[in-house]
């Protein structure tokens, strides 16, 4: 990963100050983007159920609900307050949720997770906090989880890497074995296994 660019993390003040106008400034409840992108999401996750997700990212917690039915328990995580105070309220009575507000990779949850979602937000991070949160999910990832980056692929104004550089960043590491991509014009789904449990190794392609 050697691109040379502005080497900035987006700042949490970009987030507060869209979510300051709006609950909901990518409309994530009702774009039919979204919601294609989302059921196709739980779809690559080939209807396995896992123990302890985690969401990177998870804004007010749409995928975040639709998670929660393949997980016993699953964690949201978000550097703004705004949307994961709505995440909250929305699914007050969800059992098994939980949100936190943290600034990744300056703050990390603790614990292990043998699901871990990244959708739409690791192009935001500068190539220094891209590597660093890279290590940060594998250390956390538990032998035989899988890891699923779903990544807008045309190039954002002002953040370091698309979507398709980040998730071949991840695809690169030796440690982790792809068991299905899908890529269209709009976005891409990889979904990844950390190796020490026996792999997929079949490579599903639609």
């Amino acid at each position: 990963m050697n691109k040379q660019m502005k080497n900035d993390t987006i700042d949490k003040k970009y987030f507060d100050d869209m979510y300051s106008v709006s609950n909901d400034p990518w409309n994530f409840t009702g774009s039919p983007y979204e919601q294609e992108k989302y059921n196709h999401t739980i779809s690559a996750l080939n209807g396995k159920q896992f123990n302890n997700g985690l969401e990177i990212g998870c804004s007010i917690g749409v995928l975040t609900n639709l998670l929660a039915a393949h997980c016993s328990a699953v964690l949201g995580v978000d550097i703004s307050e705004k949307p994961i105070a709505v995440a909250r309220e929305r699914m007050i009575d969800r059992q098994g949720v939980q949100f936190e507000v943290l600034d990744i990779p300056r703050q990390y949850p603790d614990g292990k997770f043998d699901l871990i979602v990244v959708s739409e937000v690791a192009y935001y991070l500068s190539r220094e906090d891209l590597v660093l949160t890279k290590e940060l999910i594998l250390d956390s990832l538990t032998a035989g989880g899988t890891l699923c980056l779903v990544h807008w692929r045309p190039q954002i104004e002002g953040c370091v890497f698309n979507g398709d550089e980040v998730n071949e960043y991840f695809l690169e590491d030796p440690a982790l074995v792809q068991t299905y991509q899908h890529i269209n014009e709009e976005y891409r789904i990889d979904v990844i296994e950390k190796q020490g449990a026996l792999p997929q190794t079949d490579l599903h392609r639609r």
